[in-house]
């Protein structure tokens, strides 16, 4: 048998870029809030506790913008494709340094969030106390499945709780 591979889906890599493009023009707008607010207090008598508000916003909104930016230029390098090979019951992701294996029986648990009848995200926990969180991949249906059948009874937890 050959290696089965995982792909994101491209509607959810664009429903998650459009989220965080969404965040940060929100971002960038309390930016240009807080630096109005600031050059608002600055032209008046100077107090500290009016300048603190604004500034904070400032440094903060500006720290979560480049974080936001940061995530959009990674883009699809962010989302790696998933590969199962069912010889040596071997998970493995594709990333750009270079692939990271992980066997079935180093999982210590995994956790399925199911939701409207269809698995929605996969969480695997590694006996290294690593956890993998597996979300938005076409077909990940047929993972947990093959996940399930490999694994020990006990192991493998449904929950509809979002997590």
């Amino acid at each position: 048998m050959t290696a089965q591979v995982f792909h994101v889906s491209p509607s959810y890599m664009r429903r998650q870029q459009a989220r965080q493009f969404t965040w940060l023009l929100a971002m960038l707008g309390l930016v240009a809030f807080s630096l109005y607010y600031l050059a608002q207090s600055l032209g008046g008598p100077l107090v500290i506790a009016d300048l603190l508000v604004p500034v904070l916003g400032v440094l903060a909104c500006s720290a979560y913008a480049a974080k936001l930016v940061m995530q959009l230029r990674v883009g699809k390098r962010a989302y790696p494709d998933v590969s199962w090979d069912p010889a040596q019951e071997l998970l493995s992701l594709q990333q750009p340094e270079g692939p990271v294996r992980m066997a079935v029986a180093e999982i210590l648990s995994a956790r399925v969030q199911v939701g409207l009848g269809r698995v929605l995200a996969l969480t695997l926990t590694t006996d290294n106390g690593e956890q993998l969180r597996l979300e938005g991949y076409e077909a990940l249906d047929e993972l947990v499945e093959l996940l399930e059948s490999r694994m020990p009874e006990g192991q493998v937890v449904r929950t509809r709780l979002r997590y």
